[in-house]
């Protein structure tokens, strides 16, 4: 296989004979622009060579580059945020189950306290009664 060596040149190089020089097809040439980077253009053989699509721009690559740093930097932090969020979540969420056990808790604890209060000792008899409203009727019973 033959080497193949592009046509390489700055702008001005190639504006310098853009009126005389044809690229042959399939024919690469190299375009180094003032700030450094390079456009690749493929000859057709009929056409000058700015009038040629450019089908590599190594600029708009670096631009596209930079964007796409851009986003990933945006998806890491949106990662590194969700990640706080769900720790954070988290902990919430056992800090609400450890009190909704507490509650219940304390529910079991005051559960036989209601009917303590109903019941009461005489303080002449010491019998012991219950108070109670049957009917709308404040009643007072020997328990």
């Amino acid at each position: 296989m033959a080497a193949i060596r592009p046509c390489t040149g700055t702008t001005a190089d190639w504006k310098a004979v853009e009126d005389t020089l044809i690229l042959k097809e399939r024919e690469v040439g190299v375009e180094i622009d003032t700030s450094g980077h390079y456009l690749v253009r493929q000859g057709d053989g009929k056409n000058k060579f700015f009038d040629l699509p450019i089908i590599v721009n190594n600029a708009r690559y670096e631009e596209i580059l930079e964007l796409t740093q851009g986003y990933m930097n945006t998806v890491n932090n949106f990662s590194k945020n969700m990640t706080e969020a769900t720790n954070s979540a988290n902990s919430a969420a056992k800090t609400a189950s450890d009190a909704a056990a507490s509650a219940t808790a304390g529910a079991k604890a005051c559960e036989g306290i209601v009917d303590g209060l109903n019941t009461m000792v005489d303080t002449v008899t010491k019998k012991t009664c219950v108070l109670s409203i049957e009917d709308g009727i404040l009643t007072i019973r020997e328990a």
